[in-house]
């Protein structure tokens, strides 16, 4: 573990929330000496962090808005067929947001965003291998890589923003003909392929669950304890320190991290802080155990708006961006609707009906970027939420910037376009 996670004097320490970001942080604080207690009515990365599609990307520096995202957005808007979409019902809520989303996706925001992004995404896998090699977990990294196909030369000059950024920030990518394309993924439809853009220092994680249940058991084998009762309410003690309130009574902490995805902004709103945070809710369907060794590692097809990922309980079909809010019921019509598109893609799959479906809340901010850092108004509570698409990616470097802030507060240069008060 690097000595950015050795945090000083021993604290008590309350982590709300148990998906992948609030066990790697649990570790984290554990490995430095603290006494941590994680508050989750749920298992260790039962939730949202259950159902992603494995990928580590080292290399996602572009930003949820773009230009051409917001080009598009009538017709996400509009089209109910599109995977992304705005519940009329919700859509009042959510403007606030929405208008901030459309202030990032101007040209010179995206490049601030993407630099920012930079600084965390290009150092998540080691943080996850060095997290990973503290509790047993190092066998459940691997390091397949990340790869987009396209089936035409206008489908990949889209990707020029994509392609400008990382050559800006350095990150290491390959143009793969159609051969080099299916030499890496035999299964796929090579009318599909006709062009590939892969990132080959990315990681993967099969199962995303095992993984926050690995740093977990990592932290509780230091002392961590998981409550699973739910957090009804926080308050700032006068004489320093938290209280932490649950349907089990209140507990006092000298330090406390919201770590509850896409609910964490109830309890910023206790603390006195103000966030724009919204829920992506994102949808998958397995396929099976059985389809599991169909292909190498996780793929996007942006002309079908979806991910095919080998998991561990099958080939993962991944799509869908739904801004509805946290009460809605699911709507699987849209995902159900990619399952021909998925068959197409990999052909081995034409026989092999869907064993399961999942939806879950991705914690998003309308500029891509996490809220990472103390709390401007108590210095004892830090935040660690809003990690959007990539908290499986972002978790372990997460984790170690919030033990620099331990130490350092404010001061750690680092967190300045992750903090707060950037909603202020």
């Amino acid at each position: 573990m690097s000595q950015r996670a050795n945090c000083d004097a021993q604290l008590s320490v309350a982590i709300v929330g148990a998906g992948i970001v609030g066990c790697a942080t649990a570790l984290a604080l554990a490995i430095g000496g603290h006494k941590v207690t994680v508050f989750d009515p749920d298992a260790p990365g039962a939730g949202t962090s259950s159902g992603n599609a494995g990928a580590i990307v080292t290399g996602s520096v572009t930003p949820t808005s773009t230009p051409a995202l917001l080009r598009a957005l009538p017709s996400y808007i509009f089209d109910r067929s599109s995977p992304a979409v705005l519940r009329l019902r919700h859509s009042l809520r959510v403007l606030p947001w929405f208008i901030r989303f459309v202030r990032a996706g101007m040209p010179a925001e995206v490049d601030r965003i993407a630099a920012a992004l930079h600084q965390i995404v290009s150092q998540s896998l080691t943080a996850h291998q060095a997290l990973a090699a503290q509790c047993g977990a190092a066998a459940l990294i691997s390091h397949e890589g990340w790869l987009k196909v396209y089936g035409s030369d206008e489908e990949f000059a889209a990707t020029a923003l994509d392609r400008r950024l990382m050559d800006r920030f350095g990150v290491p990518h390959t143009i793969l003909d159609q051969k080099a394309v299916t030499d890496l993924e035999p299964g796929l439809d090579p009318a599909l392929c006709k062009i590939g853009l892969y990132q080959p220092e990315s990681g993967f994680v099969r199962f995303p669950k095992g993984l926050a249940a690995a740093y977990f058991d990592g932290a509780a084998l230091r002392g961590a304890r998981h409550l699973r009762q739910h957090v009804t309410a926080i308050s700032r003690r006068t004489e320093g320190g938290v209280t932490v309130h649950t349907e089990g009574g209140a507990q006092d902490f000298d330090r406390l991290v919201v770590a509850a995805g896409a609910w964490s902004a109830n309890l910023v709103r206790q603390l006195g802080d103000r966030v724009s945070l919204d829920t992506e809710r994102g949808y998958h369907i397995a396929f099976g155990p059985e389809t599991s060794t169909l292909m190498r590692g996780p793929v996007v097809i942006p002309s079908m708006s979806l991910v095919l990922s080998p998991m561990h309980d099958g080939i993962r079909l991944v799509s869908g961006d739904e801004l509805a809010g946290l009460a809605a019921p699911p709507n699987y019509t849209r995902i159900r609707a990619l399952i021909p598109a998925a068959k197409r893609a990999l052909p081995a799959l034409r026989d092999v009906p869907p064993a399961t479906e999942w939806m879950g809340f991705r914690p998003s901010t309308p500029d891509s970027l996490p809220v990472i850092g103390p709390s401007p108004r108590n210095p004892n509570v830090f935040y660690a939420f809003g990690h959007g698409h990539l908290g499986l990616t972002m978790a372990a470097r997460t984790a170690e910037l919030i033990c620099d802030a331990f130490k350092q507060g404010r001061s750690v240069e680092q967190l300045s376009p992750f903090l707060i008060d950037r909603f202020s």
